[in-house]
């Protein structure tokens, strides 16, 4: 997955302060859902920034038993429609939060265009968490835009850890998170609308160009300019 990300991205890159990536606490973090890349981003993530701890994250029973070495790394079944597997998932979860370990999720429950709002949370990471003081809740925001180049950029955003009060309600806890994620969310869409890289810090970047007979021609053109071959479209 982590190869993937680096091969099919023109660039990684994140935006604003990364406050989270500092963190040596248990952490749940709260995504926004935008697409099939996601649990690819969350590996990357884990991979390059979590490296003292390991990384968990549920996935569908039914599909992981279709995959079964997943389970391996890090994935944990859950069946939304069985109590007795939601049950086993926040036990399994609650321990793998204290042993100071990160818990990546998706509550949006479904892909969700980025632009959507309001933002809308299913509530059972709020349920994880309850009497869980040491946790810190973490909004992240993605998208995938296109910009000037043929392959997408991978955008993040980080918010500010969010602690959970004792004896916090399920709804507060959850609206809390909406509000942060969205606020999250659209610093993060200013900063991709400037199509302007210098706002984010770039971890991963592409030799750009298109190649073939288009590059070709750029390349004569500007050679015969005295120019050199600058493959990338940015301005």
């Amino acid at each position: 997955m982590r190869r993937g990300i680096e091969r099919r991205f023109n660039a990684v890159r994140l935006s604003g302060d990364t406050e989270a990536l500092r963190h040596r606490g248990p952490l749940v973090v709260c995504a926004n859902h935008p697409g099939w890349w996601d649990p690819a981003v969350f590996a990357w993530l884990q991979h390059h920034f979590f490296g003292h701890c390991h990384g968990y994250g549920p996935m569908e029973a039914a599909a992981l038993r279709r995959y079964p070495l997943l389970e391996k790394a890090g994935l944990i079944p859950v069946d939304p429609d069985n109590p007795q597997s939601l049950r086993r998932f926040v036990r399994v979860a609650r321990d793998v939060l204290r042993q100071g370990n990160v818990l990546w999720i998706t509550p949006q429950g479904q892909f969700t265009d980025s632009r959507v709002r309001p933002v809308q949370l299913q509530p059972g990471f709020a349920h994880l968490v309850r009497h869980m003081p040491s946790v810190r809740l973490v909004p992240l925001a993605i998208e995938y835009p296109f910009w000037n180049e043929n392959r997408p950029e991978l955008l993040l955003r980080f918010g500010a850890p969010v602690s959970v009060d004792e004896g916090e309600g399920v709804r507060s806890v959850t609206a809390r998170m909406e509000e942060v994620l969205t606020e999250t969310m659209d610093a993060l869409a200013q900063d991709t609308c400037t199509r302007d890289a210098s706002r984010f810090t770039t971890f991963v970047q592409k030799q750009a160009g298109i190649g073939g007979i288009y590059d070709f021609g750029r390349r004569v053109r500007q050679w015969v300019r005295r120019e050199n071959f600058q493959p990338r479209h940015d301005p």
